[in-house]
C-alpha cells in the first residue's frame, strides 16, 4: 500500500482548479477550442462554491492555485476563500494573467497578502507589457504590467512568467532587466506545444496566426511533446517516436512525478469536483472514468472532513493506479509514460536540454 500520509503533508501541493472562467482567448489553450467537447467532461465542469471546497483548505498545506481550463482570480468566490486563507500558514502559488481587474481590486488582494511569506503571484505576461496580448488575446498587457508594480510596491511577492515566441524572443533581455528594475523575479519558460497556428497542419489551431514558439536553437528542442519517447543520455540526440507508422507499445521505464517525494507532481482538485493524479490527465475523462476515479463517493460535495479526503487516497481505485505504476509500467496510461519516462535528462528539464522552464 501507498504511504498516504506524505502526499497531504507540508511537502505536498495541491493544484487547485474549482473553476471554469477565463477572460482571456490564448491560441494554444484547450480550453477555447474544446469547451463544448463532451469528452472533456464540459457538461460536468463548474465554478465549485467556497462551501463544497473549504474542508480543502483545512487538508493540505500547500497550493498551486493554477487552472488548465480557467484563471483563478476569476472565480466568484477568490476574495472568500483568500480571507479564509489569511493567517494559516498555508503556502500558495496563483498562477494568473491578471487582466480585466481595477486597481482597487488588487489593492484589495495585495493587502490580504500583507504578512503570507507563502503567497507567491506569478503573472503569465508573454513579452513586453504592450505585445503579451499577441497571444494572450483580450489581455491589457500593459495594465497587468501596472499591477505587478502595484503588488510589488505593496510588499506581494510577484513573479514574471515570460513564455518564449517568435515575437517576443529578441526582447528576453530587456524584460529582464525591466523585472530586475522593479526587483520582480523573471521566470523565463519554454513551450513545446505549438507550431504555425495560422494553419490546421501539423497540430496547428487555425488562428490565422503565426504561433511558432520561436526560432529554435540548438541547445532547445521545440518537438511537440507527443514526439518525445527519450533522449540519449550519452549524445543528448532525441529520439523521435515515427508517427507516420502504426503505433507499437514499446517497453518503458516510468518514473512517475507523482510518485516522487522529492520532486513531486501535485495531484489536481479540477472543476468537476475530483482528484485526479495530475493536470496532465484532466482532459482524459473517459479513461479516468473506465479507472473508477469519477465516482460519486469520491465527489467534493461528499467529502466534509480531512478524513474522508485520506480515504479518497486509500481507496483501492487509488491505491491500484500508484501500485499499477509501479509494477506495471508497460500498462500505465499512455500519457504516463509519455510525460513520466525515465530518463534524467527529460526529468530534469521537462523536454531536450534546456536549462529553462518547460510547460
Amino acid at each position: 500500500m501507498i504511504d498516504i500520509d506524505w502526499i497531504l503533508d507540508n511537502s505536498t501541493h495541491l493544484n487547485f482548479e474549482a473553476g471554469i472562467v477565463c477572460r482571456l482567448q490564448c491560441g494554444g489553450c484547450m480550453m477555447r477550442h474544446d469547451m463544448k467537447s463532451t469528452a472533456m467532461g464540459w457538461p460536468d465542469r463548474y465554478n465549485i462554491r467556497f462551501d463544497s471546497y473549504k474542508v480543502l483548505l483545512d487538508t493540505f498545506n500547500s497550493y498551486d492555485f493554477c487552472g488548465n481550463l480557467s484563471d483563478p482570480i476569476y472565480h466568484p468566490d477568490f476574495i472568500k476563500t483568500l480571507e479564509y486563507m489569511k493567517g494559516k500558514s498555508k503556502d500558495i502559488k496563483f498562477h494568473t494573467n491578471g487582466s480585466g481587474k481595477s486597481k482597487e481590486w488588487w489593492t484589495k488582494v495585495f493587502k490580504l497578502s500583507e504578512g503570507e511569506s507563502g503567497w507567491i503571484w506569478i503573472f503569465a505576461l508573454d513579452g513586453l507589457p504592450e505585445d503579451s496580448h499577441k497571444y494572450r488575446i483580450k489581455q491589457n498587457g500593459v495594465q497587468v504590467w501596472e499591477m505587478m508594480k502595484l503588488g510589488k510596491s505593496l510588499g506581494a511577492d510577484i513573479r514574471w512568467q515570460y513564455i518564449v515566441f517568435k515575437y517576443n524572443q529578441n526582447d528576453i533581455q530587456h524584460a529582464n532587466l525591466l523585472a530586475d528594475h522593479y526587483d520582480i523575479k523573471f521566470m523565463e519558460m519554454h513551450s513545446s506545444r505549438w507550431s504555425d497556428d495560422s494553419t490546421t497542419e501539423n497540430g496547428g489551431t487555425g488562428t490565422g496566426v503565426d504561433m511558432s514558439v520561436y526560432e529554435p536553437k540548438n541547445e532547445h528542442s521545440t518537438l511537440p511533446r507527443i514526439q518525445l519517447d527519450e533522449i540519449d543520455k550519452t549524445t543528448n540526440n532525441i529520439i523521435v517516436k515515427d508517427v507516420s507508422t502504426p503505433h507499437v507499445k514499446r517497453k518503458v521505464e516510468i518514473d512517475p512525478d507523482c510518485l516522487n517525494t522529492k520532486l513531486r507532481k501535485p495531484i489536481m482538485f479540477n472543476s468537476m469536483g475530483y482528484f485526479i493524479p495530475c493536470c496532465e490527465k484532466d482532459q482524459w475523462v473517459e479513461a479516468l472514468t473506465k479507472r473508477g476515479f469519477y465516482q460519486d463517493r469520491f465527489h467534493i460535495d461528499n467529502l466534509k472532513t480531512p478524513e474522508d479526503i485520506k480515504n479518497v487516497f486509500l481507496s483501492d481505485v487509488w491505491q491500484d493506479f500508484y501500485m499499477g505504476l509501479l509494477n506495471d509500467p508497460e500498462n500505465a496510461p499512455q500519457n504516463c509514460r509519455t510525460f513520466c519516462v525515465k530518463n534524467d535528462n527529460v526529468k530534469s528539464h521537462g523536454a531536450g536540454k534546456d536549462p529553462k522552464g518547460f510547460v
